[in-house]
């Protein structure tokens, strides 16, 4: 069932479950968290009517961002505040990405269509989580590039990644419930055309209960596994911690030039 009961600008979690969460304002988005014992999911559930969202890879200078920090300073130049945030999908040694990548209408890596390689990006069916101005969709990689022409011109943002962990409600049939297969792991998943969620495991989980939690708990219909062990979900991490990534989706609020605070971390 879809969880509807939440306080937008604070911490929440639904009634009934073990996790109590504490109050912290939030602007632009609903910071929760879901579950219990060691299959809570904490998330950065978001609506395209009220929040701006956008994926981030270089500044200026064409410098990799690469962490929340680096990210919060550089919106803070823009007066602009980085409200919650996450690694886009999987990205190579060099923090390219290694499928489709479109920032603000320009693509910038395109659409890997390969099927015969290894890693979790190239698990069956692999997708795109796009962003268009009234719409957030996940779609897999067969059904984007059999509508490449028609949705380009719309398409804002995307990020290609893989596995797709849901498929209109379904839980991808190569996962296997009760697997040893336990990361801390990162996705986005949709609930309706313009609501979604940036969602990321506390603890180690194998791909069938994170699907299962994300469709059950959050009502998700359609997700997109963004990666695995490197994860990172701002601000609940409270910070950087570990290595650097690719690309990031984040959404943000205006703020006065007076006010400028860029998440804590390392620079």
């Amino acid at each position: 069932m879809r969880p509807s009961l939440y306080s937008r600008c604070q911490w929440t979690a639904l009634p009934g479950l073990a996790l109590a969460l504490a109050t912290l304002p939030a602007p632009a988005a609903t910071l929760a968290s879901y579950g219990q014992d060691d299959q809570v999911i904490d998330a950065c559930l978001l609506n395209l009517s009220q929040d701006t969202v956008r994926m981030f890879w270089r500044d200026a200078d064409g410098s990799v961002l690469g962490n929340f920090n680096r990210l919060g300073a550089f919106l803070a130049e823009r007066n602009e505040k980085l409200v919650c945030a996450t690694n886009a999908g999987i990205y190579g040694m060099d923090l390219r990405p290694i499928g489709l990548y479109i920032e603000a209408g320009r693509t910038l890596h395109k659409l890997n269509t390969r099927k015969d390689a290894h890693g979790n990006f190239y698990l069956q069916p692999n997708g795109v989580f796009l962003l268009a101005d009234d719409e957030a969709v996940i779609l897999t990689t067969d059904e984007i590039a059999s509508e490449w022409e028609t949705r380009l011109p719309f398409i804002r943002y995307a990020t290609q990644s893989g596995p797709v962990l849901l498929h209109d409600g379904q839980i991808n049939p190569l996962f296997t419930p009760g697997s040893d297969n336990r990361v801390v792991r990162n996705a986005a998943c949709t609930q309706s055309a313009t609501t979604f969620a940036l969602v990321k495991s506390r603890f180690p989980i194998n791909f069938h209960d994170f699907a299962r939690q994300l469709r059950d708990t959050l009502g998700c219909q359609n997700a997109l596994y963004l990666d695995g062990s490197i994860s990172q979900l701002y601000p609940f991490d409270g910070g950087n911690m570990g290595p650097n990534f690719g690309a990031i989706i984040g959404a943000t609020v205006v703020q006065a030039p007076h006010a400028r605070i860029a998440p804590n971390g390392p620079r």
